[in-house]
């Protein structure tokens, strides 16, 4: 048997109010929370205890809903039972009108402190026999219905809940029956225990919020030590680059920071690269100690190259075209260096200054030296080339090489410093450089037992002769630049020179 609820409450339907401003509200305001200095501990506490609050209300609440609707169907799965028995028992003297025996069944089964009354209608719907409390107003209004209904009321001093079901007799409705049950008990074991259900949720809710302020304290820790940290980089640094204020945004300021340090360190270096070496430019930057003057002792190479009569060219030339003439050369020159490991030293008017085995080690910088002179002098013959064909004035070059032991360091005043090598070796190197043929290479016998590019029989010995400046006499060697170059097939190699400086 089914039994279907009235009810007369009037539901109100609320309309919600327009979206727009709410939703445009919400990040506004989350945006104002997560961007402020709160603390970041406090504020992750704040957020996860707020979490576990709404995760455990809405849970509480649907426990609650849930024990209110199983004690409901209990109480109704009990009212159906009482109200089908007295359904069965009272159908046949209701049909025979035997108003005796129903006044004993009502009063039978009010005995129970659960039922508060009972009303017996004929098939008519007029009263036939009453025992006790009934519900206030018309209950008449509520038969000749197919099934059991039921509705709650109450008038004062009892509450209760009124079933009407149709009395069957052989398949012919005999009547009616109303019988009204108190539901007090219900409802306070219902309340007792919503209340253990409020309150299991709040302590859960409060332990919660302990462990998540624990938690939050716990992990924010590290960030905030990282933001300490970090204000030692500078407090002066330019803000306002990032929105947040709290240790993450802290944190952010200060890695910003580095990184824009760290940019300016390489545009720092970059530039620093163009006046010294690269080598040079790394060990400058990457020095922790203070950088002071003196060297240490290598062994290496030098290669001297100057423009044979610059002098004369210079004097009837504007300075810019001799400046542009320089670099249109040097340029190239640089890159054949750094092919052969070499390093420009610097540049001294028409001389450019390369060393070989300075800054690193290098077991072959003679053979790297003597190989960057021949492709020095064979490029002089290209760009030459290249030059006349559109009508450009050209040059020649002489180069001088030696090797042997030297001092490599910083040079100069405390303020003002360069590293550079000096020594024997490079004196010898710049007199060579003067006393080669144009467009030859010399060579010391030192460089030549160090290692040479070619055949041996590509190199001539000129013998023991006087360098200026020097009270000994110096092995001199000259070498077949045209023979060395068919030798190590300098015309590939010049050509990758070309397309890397061209390109």
């Amino acid at each position: 048997m089914n039994i279907s609820r009235e009810s007369s409450d009037c539901v109100e339907v609320v309309t919600p109010p327009g979206s727009s401003g709410s939703d445009a509200l919400l990040p506004r305001v989350w945006r104002r929370y997560e961007n402020s200095s709160i603390p970041l501990g406090l504020k992750w506490s704040l957020s996860i205890a707020a979490l576990i609050i709404v995760t455990m209300g809405l849970l509480g609440s649907y426990l609650i809903r849930q024990q209110e609707a199983g004690f409901r169907s209990q109480f109704d799965r009990f009212s159906s039972v009482i109200v089908e028995q007295f359904v069965r028992v009272s159908g046949e003297p209701l049909m025979a009108e035997d108003t005796l025996t129903l006044q004993i069944l009502l009063k039978r089964h009010v005995q129970s402190p659960l039922i508060l009354g009972a009303e017996l209608y004929n098939a008519d719907g007029t009263l036939v026999v009453a025992s006790e409390v009934g519900p206030p107003g018309a209950g008449d209004e509520r038969l000749g219905s197919p099934g059991i209904i039921s509705w709650d009321w109450e008038n004062g001093e009892y509450k209760a809940v009124s079933y009407v079901s149709p009395v069957m007799f052989q398949d012919v409705t005999a009547g009616y029956l109303l019988v009204s049950i108190d539901r007090s008990p219900m409802e306070q074991d219902l309340q007792e225990t919503l209340k253990l259900l409020i309150v299991s949720t709040l302590l859960m809710m409060f332990a919660g919020v302990l462990l998540a302020s624990a938690l939050a304290h716990r992990l924010s820790r590290p960030i905030e030590h990282l933001a300490r940290a970090g204000e030692v980089l500078g407090a002066d640094r330019p803000r306002g680059l990032v929105e947040r204020r709290d240790e993450i945004g802290q944190v952010l300021q200060t890695f910003q920071h580095l990184a824009e340090g760290f940019e300016r360190k390489n545009q720092a270096e970059a530039a620093l690269s163009r006046y010294v070496s690269p080598q040079v430019a790394q060990q400058v930057m990457a020095s922790e100690a203070v950088i002071s003057l003196g060297g240490d002792s290598v062994t290496g190479s030098v290669l001297f190259c100057d423009i044979v009569g610059f002098t004369q060219m210079s004097e009837t030339r504007e300075p810019v075209e001799v400046a542009e003439l320089l670099n249109g050369y040097f340029g190239y020159f640089a890159m054949a260096a750094e092919s052969c490991d070499g390093t420009v030293d610097k540049f001294i008017g028409d001389c450019i200054m390369i060393v070989f085995g300075v800054t690193e080690q290098d077991p072959h910088h003679a053979l790297h030296a003597l190989t960057c002179g021949m492709l020095i002098q064979h490029l002089t013959q290209r760009i030459n080339r290249i030059r006349s064909a559109q009508q450009q004035p050209t040059v020649v070059f002489r180069v001088g090489v030696s090797s042997g032991s030297m001092l490599a360091g910083n040079l100069g005043s405390s303020e003002r410093m360069q590293y550079t090598v000096v020594g024997d070796t490079v004196n010898v190197a710049a007199r060579l450089c003067g006393m080669a043929e144009p467009g030859g290479v010399l060579l010391t016998g030192a460089a030549m037992a160090f290692g040479h590019p070619g055949q041996a029989d590509h190199y001539k010995d000129l013998g023991s002769a006087e360098v200026r400046g020097r009270t000994q006499n110096v092995e001199i060697i000259a070498m077949d630049v045209e023979a060395v170059a068919r030798d190590e097939d300098a015309d590939q190699l010049i050509g990758h020179i070309l397309e890397s400086v061209e390109g």
